[in-house]
């Protein structure tokens, strides 16, 4: 029987339709992951806070696997921390979680929004199943107190707190300096005393980083992270036993990070700035860095440009949508068209600041001369439910487009997060094998809240 009122997508139904199958037979639109990109990009994580030494603590929501998961913490880890942005999620990683702690692994999974009362039974039941330490939630607002003692009381024991800090997005959480996060401090401080929570940290997500641009752009944003954490942290008076985190990242800010690695140090003043700072928080706090999107990556990571790469960062994205072509429309317009059934249910709405389109047309499956340089390369230029419109970046080309009636494409997304919402499953294919175009199995996605 399933956990939650969301029963995951027949697996074991899907794998016997679809393992050895190749990518040109299997029913579109199709969520595709590349398992191979993923297991990079994961172990360059990895060997990258290593080499910080700096903690870490890894968001399963833009996948929403135990397969993924497992590879961004690491077979072996014995400090596993995970971000969840539903309760399902958190539901879902407990035989993951007793898996973990059945090989002597401390596990602790934050809920990543601040808590409202109607989340605190299902946290507290998933706490009791994984006993003290598991369970961590955020706060921005002193209501959210009273939940923290209902909590202890589903739980049997205290549950973990991160202070949320605002870095200057205002999603969530409170000014470093404001009078409201200093009043929270006090009441928390309060309340710890009392035994109603265990203060863990400072956490603070800085989504302005998506609007950078340049590894420099990014490196500043981690730092402004890290010191508004910082300076939040300043407000708590009596000295602790154990360092207070700093939990800080987004994907574009963490990926930073492999800027300032000793074995490939730039020496830039953000750089600099970044380095002097780590080491200050390393002093008297404990840095950790959380992120998400790096293991999928997807064209508003390659747009946010926030590391230096060596090969064409579109190398790296794992995900895509399979679609097909089903209609072309050579002079319907002043330009050529294409038509795609994957619309908005597959791809999503989200933009780009890099381009104006809702998705790019992957080398996959075409001809050789295709080019995916910026203006000459097919994008998904007009999107509807069901339908999506293929034509040309630059609407100036006055030339064929390279599509065929019937013809299979992976469509790189905008933004991997919210397009594999969209799908229930995903085809796994490894391009690292002699057979990069067979699915070698289906992950069957959590859905739900």
């Amino acid at each position: 029987m399933s956990p939650t009122p969301y029963p995951l997508s027949p697996r074991e139904d899907l794998l016997r339709k679809y393992q050895h199958v190749s990518l040109h037979d299997v029913p579109v639109p199709a969520a595709v992951i590349d398992i191979a990109k993923v297991k990079a990009n994961c172990s360059a994580m990895l060997n990258a806070v290593k080499e910080l030494q700096v903690s870490f603590r890894a968001h399963v929501k833009t996948h929403k696997t135990a397969e993924i998961t497992r590879l961004q913490v690491g077979q072996d880890c014995q400090d596993v921390r995970l971000i969840v942005s539903t309760i399902v999620e958190a539901e879902q990683l407990v035989p993951l979680m007793l898996d973990y702690q059945g090989r002597n692994a401390k596990v602790n999974v934050l809920y990543g929004v601040p808590l409202g009362p109607s989340h605190v039974q299902r946290l507290a039941a998933v706490a009791a199943q994984l006993g003290k330490g598991s369970i961590a939630v955020m706060i921005d607002h002193p209501a959210q107190l009273k939940c923290l003692v209902e909590f202890k009381k589903h739980a049997g024991f205290p549950v973990l707190v991160f202070v949320k800090t605002d870095a200057g997005y205002h999603r969530a959480g409170l000014a470093p300096d404001s009078n409201e996060m200093v009043d929270l401090v006090r009441r928390v401080s309060t309340a710890e005393e009392q035994g109603d929570l265990i203060l863990l940290g400072f956490y603070s997500h800085n989504s302005l980083s998506y609007g950078g641009s340049s590894p420099d752009d990014a490196m500043d944003m981690l730092k402004v992270e890290i010191d508004v954490c910082r300076q939040a942290s300043q407000h708590l008076r009596q000295s602790r036993q154990t360092p207070l985190l700093v939990s800080v990242g987004a994907s574009p800010t963490a990926l930073s990070l492999e800027n300032i690695l000793p074995s490939a140090s730039a020496s830039t003043a953000s750089a600099n700035a970044l380095k002097e700072t780590l080491q200050l928080t390393k002093s008297n706090l404990e840095l950790e860095i959380h992120a998400g999107v790096y293991p999928i990556f997807d064209l508003q990571q390659v747009a946010a440009s926030s590391r230096h790469f060596t090969t064409d960062p579109h190398d790296i994205i794992s995900v895509s949508v399979l679609a097909e072509v089903c209609s072309l429309y050579p002079n319907r317009t002043e330009h050529p068209e294409a038509l795609t059934s994957a619309g908005c249910l597959a791809l999503a709405r989200e933009p780009c600041k890099d381009y104006d389109g809702w998705g790019v047309v992957s080398p996959w499956n075409m001809p050789k001369h295709y080019s995916i340089k910026r203006d000459e390369r097919v994008v998904v230029s007009r999107i509807s439910q069901e339908h999506g419109i293929l034509a040309f970046e630059q609407g100036s080309i006055q030339r064929h487009l390279p599509l065929e009636y019937g013809q299979k494409i992976r469509i790189w997304p905008n933004h991997a997060c919210i397009t594999l919402a969209m799908f229930g499953w995903y085809f796994v294919v490894d391009s690292d094998t002699d057979s990069p175009d067979k699915v070698v199995d289906v992950y069957a996605r959590w859905r739900g809240w």
